[in-house]
């Protein structure tokens, strides 16, 4: 070959070579500048990205998410591959090793573990694995779930415990004795049922930061008197319920009697005492029930018979208590009946003057006609509905009912006769129902001095200062108010200055025995002179023979209310007699007649 051949070619070679090289030198730049790309790429993913060698677990890449979950730099992995590994939770590395030495080639898996961070905290990740056989690399991307999982365990925690007291709540208890029922059927246990004495009295006045902390002291008073095996719950508001390992009712009432000891030092919340008692309700594993829900519920009715006795006291459930639930439910689904289809109606029983034996008024006494269970006893009905709220809603139709009475006289009277009324213990403490009852006369254009209110002592001594406030609204507004049922409460004639009452009522229980018990008689002669001096009318109820009748007379009572004069009778009867009404009440007649 000639050497111009030779030389042609090596010069073909070398610009070959000199091509080589720039391509070479392009990819290379290609290359770098993709791998700069997609590392900025990796390097802004919150998630660790990350690869690891399938035989010794030693790192291979990382971007550097890392840092801000393990508190070290990606560098510092990368310079020691297995760092990674001494920062794996203790409980957690033989987890570890065991999810890679069985992770199958060509799968991808999760797995959750705890690491220590750099500063000691501890740390939860969740890691999407893949195993690359070909390169013999564990290819992964891990997330930090450390706020979820603790809102994970915090909405558990929230499921079985009282964020409040850290108790046990109703979830947990029900959860325990389910259990205990279900692998322990022949151990016999107690259950306590805990609620804490006018406690709703102290959320409503002083705040519920206040009851909260009075809560959480109850809460660290009772603790100290279990023990680890007895299970102690917040069943809600200020209830509590235990589960006792006991079922000796000796040792039951001694650690009945211990709780009732934990309420006899004040509750100081801002230097400030409060004063607590608890009444406590006892139900018995087998006795009283053989599941979770009645064994709850006994307890439940034992307690609320602990606080219908007064309180302060703890008591054993027995189960005529159930039946007196039983007939409560019944009288409240007739109550409920008797709203929903207008069964309620008004009866009107004369009050007659005294001396004059003129007519003055009536008293609207309210009946329950039920058209299948017959009549409904107002002693029976009324106590119901102040116990379950009705009595606001039927304290209302009474208002109505004679308001609607007193427009019916006004057709015929210039000056009708007044109407009684009774208001109960709740319409009372209605925060604004002196100025609404005197609104709504004045609506229907009703003179209020046609309307008298009756209470009774309870009524009025339960809140002394609601009920002044309420009264003193009413007598500014003309309408008279009477005592009920006096002398059967604890009401002094002090208070009685204090409160606007313009007529005393002397209770039955003192006129049937007025003419045979000479402490009645005496009674019922004082009440009346005092009255007089205090410038109050006194009114007998309950008159039913001429004895008693002849007595109150006698003893200047104002005026006569009973059988003996006329039974309480409906307005049609009223009215269709009120134009050839006797103007005098004679009581040798009164059996023969009613108006």
């Amino acid at each position: 070959m000639e050497n111009s051949e030779v030389d042609r070619l090596t010069q073909l070679l070398s610009d070959a070579q000199d091509i080589i090289k720039h391509q070479n030198s392009e990819l290379t730049g290609l290359l770098e500048s993709k791998s700069q790309e997609l590392e900025e790429i990796l390097g802004n993913i919150d998630q660790i990205i990350w690869y690891i060698d399938s035989k010794t677990l030693s790192i291979q890449y990382v971007n550097h998410a890392i840092g801000a979950v393990f508190g070290f730099t990606k560098e510092d992995f990368l310079a020691d591959p297995t760092l990674w590994q001494q920062r794996i939770h203790q409980d957690d590395r033989l987890l570890v090793r065991s999810f890679f030495e069985t992770l199958v080639p060509g799968a991808s898996q999760e797995i959750r573990f705890r690491i220590h961070r750099v500063n000691g905290e501890i740390c939860w990740l969740n890691s999407r694995v893949y195993h690359n056989e070909k390169l013999d690399l564990f290819v992964g991307i891990t997330s930090d779930i450390t706020q979820s999982k603790l809102q994970s365990e915090e909405i558990a925690f929230l499921a079985y415990y009282d964020p409040l007291t850290m108790l046990a709540n109703r979830s947990k208890l029900k959860l325990q004795l389910h259990s205990r029922l279900d692998h322990s059927p022949l151990v016999p246990f107690s259950l306590i049922y805990i609620d804490l004495d006018n406690f709703k009295n102290i959320n409503d006045t002083m705040g519920h930061e206040i009851g909260d902390q009075i809560l959480i002291e109850v809460t660290r008073r009772l603790r100290e008197l279990f023990h680890d095996d007895q299970l102690l719950s917040r069943f809600g508001g200020d209830e509590f319920v235990v589960i006792l390992n006991n079922s000796d009712s000796v040792y039951i009432s001694d650690f009945c009697t211990q709780i009732g000891q934990i309420f006899k030092a004040p509750f100081t919340i801002n230097d400030v005492p409060f004063f607590l008692s608890s009444s406590l309700g006892i139900s018995m594993y087998p006795e009283d029930a053989r599941n979770c829900e009645d064994l709850i519920k006994h307890a439940d009715t034992a307690m609320h018979e602990a606080k219908k006795n007064g309180k302060n006291q703890f008591v054993y459930y027995h189960s005529s208590m159930q039946r007196a639930i039983h007939n409560f439910l019944h009288v409240e689904s007739l109550i409920r009946d008797g709203l929903k289809h207008d069964f309620f109606t008004l009866y009107f029983q004369p009050l007659v003057n005294a001396s004059s034996l003129t007519l003055q008024g009536f008293e609207a006494l309210m009946r329950l006609p039920h058209p299948t269970e017959g009549y409904i006893s107002p002693d029976t009905f009324i106590s119901v509905a102040e116990k379950n709220g009705d009595i606001l809603h039927i304290g209302h139709i009474v208002l109505t009912q004679a308001c609607d009475f007193i427009e019916m006289l006004q057709l015929q009277y210039q000056d009708p006769f007044y109407i009684a009324i009774n208001i109960s213990a709740k319409q009372l403490h209605q925060v604004d129902f002196a100025q609404e009852l005197l609104n709504y006369l004045k609506q229907r254009s009703i003179d209020p001095s046609y309307l008298k209110v009756e209470l009774t002592e309870s009524a009025v001594m339960d809140n002394i200062e609601i009920a002044s406030r309420q009264l003193h609204t009413l007598k500014e507004g003309g309408i008279h108010i009477a005592l009920d049922d006096f002398g059967t409460g604890y009401s002094s004639f002090a208070y009685l200055a204090q409160l606007p009452i313009s007529t005393l009522k002397i209770d039955k229980s003192f006129i049937d025995t007025v003419c045979e018990v000479d402490s009645h008689s005496h009674i019922v002669k004082a009440i009346s002179n005092l009255a007089h001096v205090l410038g109050m009318s006194v009114t007998a109820e309950g008159i039913e023979t001429q004895e008693q009748f002849n007595f109150l007379v006698e003893n200047r009572i104002d005026t006569l209310q009973g059988y003996l004069l006329s039974k309480p009778i409906t307005k049609e009867e009223i009215l269709h007699n009120l134009t050839s009404l006797i103007p005098f009440f004679l009581p040798k007649k009164a059996l023969s007649y009613s108006i």
